[in-house]
């Protein structure tokens, strides 16, 4: 009898363990991190920038311009605007903005608001000199 106890014990240990360790594939973590790709719309909503994934980074690329885009700000189509942005689990870091107009690289995070909206941040040096931009998702045609 103590043998079929021992039993009981070793498969209930098991599933414990099973339960304790992740299974392999792609985690839930991987489709949150996804949820930014797409295409975003600049704040004026002329311009648009288009998200997306190569190997574990995401891209961001000129998707559509405005005359004012391209006059203001120096923006052109399919032109590298955001490289190498890491999803955290909270949000996309450690990412770098290329300045369209000057060419110069500042850092760069982005958060998810809502399933509409992201906060694109960029920061000129220290952490406390930033500049906010919010992104809309363009609508499906």
């Amino acid at each position: 009898m103590s043998f079929l106890v021992f039993r009981r014990y070793a498969w209930a240990s098991s599933l414990l363990l099973l339960c304790l360790f992740p299974v392999a594939g792609k985690s839930s973590v991987d489709h949150t991190a996804d949820q930014i790709l797409g295409y975003w719309l600049f704040p004026a909503k002329g311009s648009s920038i288009e998200l997306y994934r190569s190997g574990d980074r995401y891209y961001g690329r000129i998707a559509d311009v405005s005359s004012v885009g391209k006059d203001k700000f120096g923006l052109s189509k399919n032109q590298l605007l955001i490289s190498d942005l890491v999803f955290d689990g909270n949000g996309w870091s450690g990412g770098e903005l290329i300045h369209p107009k000057t060419g110069s690289h500042f850092d760069v995070e982005v958060k998810m608001i809502d399933s509409q909206t992201l906060t694109a941040t960029v920061f000129k040096g220290c952490r406390w000199l930033n500049k906010e931009f919010i992104l809309t998702r363009k609508p499906t045609s």
